[in-house]
């Protein structure tokens, strides 16, 4: 059996209505999984399981439903000034003293600082551990800013269903917590930067090692010399 629709276009009572509808659907589940937060012409900052019509062209973030930003939509009205963003490049500047030479220096301090492959081994190990201490530390304020923001958000979806508005030190509050969150992700990422770093360059430096201290290396230069 076939049916045709006849859909008229919705008048701004009619958008207002189906707004309302959404924010009252809230009430069947804290959070969303996606959740969206946009703001009105007053700059009044809204959460809702969809973006009205009448804002869809205006900048607005998707939440997970942990209240995380999993996606930023920016007006797409406005062109991207791509020249505004290029920045001059630096001159380089010629080395001090050559290649060569550097390496020379690298190699003598390297047999001075270590004694034996297994002190390599101690020293990787030793900041490894560290690196293990400031990655938990970071995850413990990940998770905990994380826990906040789900508070918070829950509690604004709770006020606009009760008919009242986020106050100016609420939403303050919520933003301080976001930018929490991500200083504390972009400090995840560069930790495990830094983890493989470390590894590289003591897998490098025991590679090194073990050439100046071979056999194969007592043709080389002075460097193989520990006195």
């Amino acid at each position: 059996m076939e049916s045709s629709l006849n859909i008229k276009p919705l008048s701004r009572a009619g958008t207002a209505a189906i707004l309302v509808a959404v924010v009252l659907s809230l009430s069947m589940t804290p959070l969303a999984a996606d959740t969206y937060r946009w703001k009105d012409k007053n700059g009044e900052i809204h959460y809702g399981e969809a973006v009205p019509a009448e804002y869809a062209d205006q900048p607005y973030d998707v939440l997970n439903k942990q209240g995380i930003v999993i996606r930023h939509v920016e007006d797409t009205s406005e062109a991207v000034d791509i020249e505004a963003e290029k920045t001059p490049q630096k001159k380089e500047r010629a080395p001090l003293i050559s290649e060569e030479e550097r390496q020379i220096q690298s190699d003598r301090l390297l047999v001075i600082r270590y004694s034996s492959e297994a002190d390599i081994q101690q020293a990787l190990e030793l900041e490894l551990s560290q690196v293990g201490y400031d990655s938990k530390v970071i995850n413990q304020s990940y998770e905990s800013t994380g826990v906040a923001i789900r508070n918070q958000i829950s509690q604004a979806a709770d006020q606009q269903r009760a008919g009242q508005k986020i106050t100016a030190e609420q939403q303050k509050e919520i933003d301080q917590l976001y930018a929490r969150r991500s200083q504390d992700a972009k400090k995840k990422v560069a930790m495990k930067d830094r983890e493989e770093r470390i590894r590289a360059r003591y897998a490098a430096d025991l590679e090194r090692y073990r050439y100046l201290t071979s056999e194969g290396a007592e043709d080389d230069q002075e460097p193989t010399d520990k006195g």
